[in-house]
């Protein structure tokens, strides 16, 4: 049996607009074995069971048969990244679908031709970016190709992740983004992702938190399809240091200082209680296969 685990990302980070993405430690599973010949078979838990396709129409096994046939193979999902909330379930999916199709054809791929491979189903590179690699990522193009960096594998400020009940289509989201911006606040923005490199080259925790607050480009336009971004950056918790949209929402990220993260995650489970708060930390891998399988890992 082949087990891969991929993890959750938060992309958009920041002012880095669609290039920049952190991988969490929030792991979806895909464990892959023999089956009978002449079809597969497709088995989901967790997040999405009752709703995601059990046929070749799953992201994941449109991921794998890319690389190796699905006839002949038994596929089983433990699903804990929530649909639609802005945390990459679907690169995470589609991480897994690649990682697994080259384990089970021993193909070996570079990680940038993984992302080449999968962007055409996921759409977003920075998101597969951080699913593939883990850490702090950075997608570009150069020229005809599509390339990927981890540019940090921690950070100084830890995620606590505010996951409302509500769902955002990204596709709407965007859609809301104006075609184009004024010369100043592009200088801003630009300005704001050089900071942002600076704050993760030097690890200074008041660097970062001044540059996650500073995105021009897209957190002002989809504020009314995440209400709580404005009312969490409004009145943050006490000791955050700074708080993100995921993606494009709605969930938020609330960065914190790691000596402050069960107080914030407290006081947040206390002013919200109808939604899920998970205090996380950065996955510095990414999707890969596991060595042993052991009950409920990993979290």
């Amino acid at each position: 049996m082949i087990a891969v685990a991929a993890p959750a990302s938060s992309a958009n980070l920041g002012p880095g607009f669609d290039c920049v993405a952190a991988a969490l430690d929030l792991f979806n599973e895909l464990r892959v074995e023999p089956g009978a010949p002449g079809g597969f078979e497709v088995s989901i838990e967790g997040e999405g069971a009752e709703e995601l396709p059990r046929d070749a129409d799953h992201l994941a096994l449109r991921a794998f048969a890319l690389i190796a046939p699905l006839d002949g193979q038994s596929f089983h999902f433990i699903n804990r990244i929530p649909l639609e909330r802005g945390l990459g379930s679907s690169a995470a999916s589609v991480a897994a679908g690649l990682v697994a199709g080259c384990a089970v054809s021993r193909h070996t791929l570079s990680l940038d031709q993984l992302l080449e491979l999968g962007v055409p189903l996921e759409g977003h590179a920075d998101n597969l970016a951080a699913a593939l690699r883990g850490g702090v990522c950075l997608s570009w193009r150069s020229g005809e190709r599509l390339r990927s960096l981890r540019v940090a594998a921690s950070m100084p400020l830890r995620p606590v992740v505010v996951i409302p009940a509500e769902r955002t289509n990204t596709s709407q989201s965007r859609a809301r983004l104006p075609e184009f911006v004024r010369h100043d606040e592009a200088q801003a923005a630009a300005s704001a992702a050089a900071l942002l490199a600076a704050a993760l080259a030097t690890g200074e925790q008041e660097l970062l938190a001044e540059a996650l607050g500073a995105d021009r480009l897209h957190e002002p336009y989809r504020a009314e399809d995440a209400p709580l971004l404005g009312e969490l950056r409004a009145r943050p918790p006490h000791g955050a240091a700074a708080v993100t949209l995921s993606g494009s929402g709605p969930a938020v990220v609330v960065w914190t200082p790691p000596a402050a993260v069960e107080e914030v995650a407290d006081e947040l489970a206390g002013r919200f209680p109808d939604v899920r708060v998970l205090a996380l930390t950065l996955a510095a891998e990414g999707a890969r296969t596991l060595s042993t399988i052991e009950e409920g890992a990993p979290t």
